[in-house]
């Protein structure tokens, strides 16, 4: 069935002077425009639209959301299924607050006795947990949300991290990530140049700026690693995280979904690790080859 702009805008509370300017943009060009200049929407155009208007909800912008729907691996599947996850996620931190609010007003009434830092449940994250109670394991290490682009509007995330891996080399389209060492001995690598980081020193990496970095020494590090804006990064790092599996996730996915992975995160996969080297097998898996 095909739709007028003035029917597309009725369904979807999108205004048909928006609708002319995402076509003229390329964001949202109708299906096929008739004899008589209208222009006609079908399904994939309501789909599309739909998607613009998820990414507009998360804190996207319309020409990043552009780039993103114009890949050509995007799935309209698990876009949906991370905009499911984001929101969930979102809906999780309400319910605390929510709960705190109606514990704070029985407080008040006199109903229930409340100690203090009940005041401050969905606001304060204990020692050695995350943001709204959310365990992260990357290889079995914690990955700890600590501030969430919820609570900032997506202008930056926080998260600790205790464990050897750094992941492969790969950089940020649109985002500045600052590392700081709590506890332990790092080895970094910033476009090709590295450096050792001791407990206390930190390093700011910029946007587009190639990176890896490794724990050294006897023990896991500890680090704390800052995104900003928060991007996509708490989706990415959860993503990660469902792959429960014995074997790295680098040897679970082929070389194209692990790429995928990243770009859809608002990244570039540039590279192995620094421990080891990587090969891609005929059957475009990555086996690590020292």
């Amino acid at each position: 069935m095909a739709y007028t702009v003035k029917q597309v805008a009725a369904i979807s509370g999108v205004s048909v002077r928006t609708l002319h300017f995402y076509d003229e943009t390329g964001l949202l060009k109708p299906a096929h425009q008739g004899t008589n200049g209208y222009r006609y929407y079908r399904e994939p155009q309501l789909l599309r639209l739909q998607q613009i208007l998820f990414y507009r909800e998360l804190g996207f912008e319309l020409k990043q959301i552009k780039n993103v729907l114009d890949r050509p691996e995007f799935e309209n599947v698990s876009a949906l299924q991370a905009h499911r996850e984001v929101l969930e996620e979102n809906l999780n931190r309400t319910r605390a607050l929510l709960d705190t609010i109606d514990n704070t007003l029985k407080h008040l009434r006199g109903n229930v006795e409340m100690k203090s830092e009940e005041m401050f449940k969905g606001f304060a994250v204990a020692a050695g947990k995350a943001r709204f109670d959310e365990k992260i394991q990357l290889g079995g290490e914690p990955h700890d949300c600590k501030v969430s682009s919820l609570d900032t509007h997506g202008a930056m995330s926080a998260f600790e991290f205790t464990g050897s891996g750094g992941g492969p080399r790969h950089l940020h389209h649109e985002q500045d990530e600052w590392i700081y060492v709590v506890d332990g001995e790092l080895e970094i690598e910033l476009h090709g140049e590295r450096q050792h980081l001791s407990t206390g020193e930190s390093v700011f990496i910029p946007r587009k700026v190639k990176h890896v970095w490794v724990s050294e020494g006897d023990h896991p590090a500890k680090i704390i690693d800052v995104y900003q804006p928060a991007g996509k990064m708490e989706d990415f790092f959860r993503k990660l995280g469902s792959y429960r599996t014995e074997e790295p996730i680098h040897e679970v996915l082929t070389i194209d979904q692990f790429r995928r992975l990243f770009e859809e995160h608002g990244m570039d996969l540039t590279g192995p690790p620094l421990t080891g080297e990587w090969k891609v097998s005929d059957e475009g898996r990555i086996v690590r080859i020292s």
